[in-house]
């Protein structure tokens, strides 16, 4: 196999696992080490009263409309303030309300879904390697080879599943416990659709390679 198409092959799964890995880690890893860093934080500090607070993570948006700047934040270099606005709040607060049965039950299967990210995030990176040393070894069009990338491609989805489900589970926690002067609570996951195009070309990608597997099968027994 030709030199060039090797590193090609090697140099677009080091950038796959590097796009994925910090897809996921931007996504999904901050709210929970956060959350269990200043949870233990905050149990050492209030151990006597035994109330603790508790992390929220959601996406707002200004009541009047995106880019009406309904606050203001101080520049220290000229000392000047500065209108502004901003697309996501994290409040660590102490809440007592108490949230729907519906809602509690999502907030179990949220931490399944947890542990399911966590299994993902080790085996993408697997299936990738294995798919590379394929490739390094001219078997990039065996069948093994096509259902591994076939593989990545369910994964990858279910990874999009997954922040999909967290991202609504939040939203509505949210909804249930807060309302915002100048900003209304909204779902938002604009910034992991590319989990969703992924997903799909890789399964695309699979599909192709099928399809030129199978014709060199016909090839091969044409000859």
């Amino acid at each position: 196999m030709n030199t060039r198409l090797k590193i090609l092959c090697v140099l677009l799964g080091i950038a796959y696992l590097y796009i994925i890995g910090e897809g996921i880690v931007k996504s999904m890893i901050p709210t929970f080490t956060s959350s269990i860093r200043e949870e233990i934080a905050d149990k050492k500090k209030d151990n006597e009263h035994r109330i603790f607070p508790n992390s929220y993570f959601f996406y707002v948006k200004p009541v009047k409309g995106y880019y009406t700047y309904p606050d203001t934040v101080l520049n220290l270099k000229n000392g000047k303030w500065m209108r502004s606005e901003v697309p996501l709040f994290s409040i660590r607060t102490v809440n007592s309300t108490k949230l729907p049965f519906w809602l509690l039950t999502g907030k179990i299967i949220l931490v399944v879904v947890s542990f399911l990210l966590l299994f993902l995030m080790i085996y993408i990176p697997i299936q990738v390697y294995k798919v590379i040393r394929s490739v390094i070894k001219n078997d990039i069009f065996d069948i093994t080879n096509i259902k591994r990338i076939r593989r990545i491609g369910y994964a990858i989805l279910a990874v999009f599943a997954c922040v999909l489900y967290t991202a609504f589970i939040f939203t509505a926690e949210a909804k249930e416990l807060f309302q915002l002067e100048n900003y209304k609570i909204v779902f938002s996951i604009s910034e992991d659709y590319y989990f969703l195009l992924i997903g799909l070309v890789t399964l695309l990608f699979a599909e192709i390679m099928k399809i030129s597997h199978t014709m060199k099968e016909e090839q091969d027994l044409t000859i």
